[in-house]
């Protein structure tokens, strides 16, 4: 059993480097200085709390940004924004391996989230 958690500790450190080097080919590295280093996701109740905190996170950026924007610029920007959020998922999803079926969780997401707007108005 030991070994099967070190093989997937490795597995996990191989793609994260993969990751890393993608996002570094963006022009992304990691900022130690902004690193939580408090973050802790052991549980599924802490993993939830950071992917909601994470969400309002990009949320809060996303509304602040148009926010600034001149009358008539705001929906444009926040459509580009959806697109930009799309394209992140994409390339977050594509860090797995295939098998891993990560892309059909995301696009039920993005229903999800779709579906969400709807009730919100």
């Amino acid at each position: 059993m030991c070994g099967d958690d070190d093989d997937i500790n490795h597995i996990d450190e191989e793609l994260f480097k993969r990751f890393i080097k993608s996002a570094s080919k963006l022009g992304v590295l990691p900022d130690t200085k902004a690193t939580n280093a408090h973050l802790d996701i052991t549980s599924e109740k802490d993993r939830s709390n950071y992917m909601d905190s994470l969400f309002k996170a990009g949320l809060t950026r996303a509304v602040n940004d148009a926010t600034s924007l001149h009358q008539g610029d705001k929906m444009d920007v926040i459509a580009g924004q959806a697109i930009v959020f799309a394209r992140l998922s994409g390339l977050l999803a594509g860090q797995f391996p295939p098998g891993s079926d990560l892309f059909h969780t995301i696009v039920n997401a993005l229903m999800q989230g779709h579906k969400e707007a709807e009730k919100l108005t």
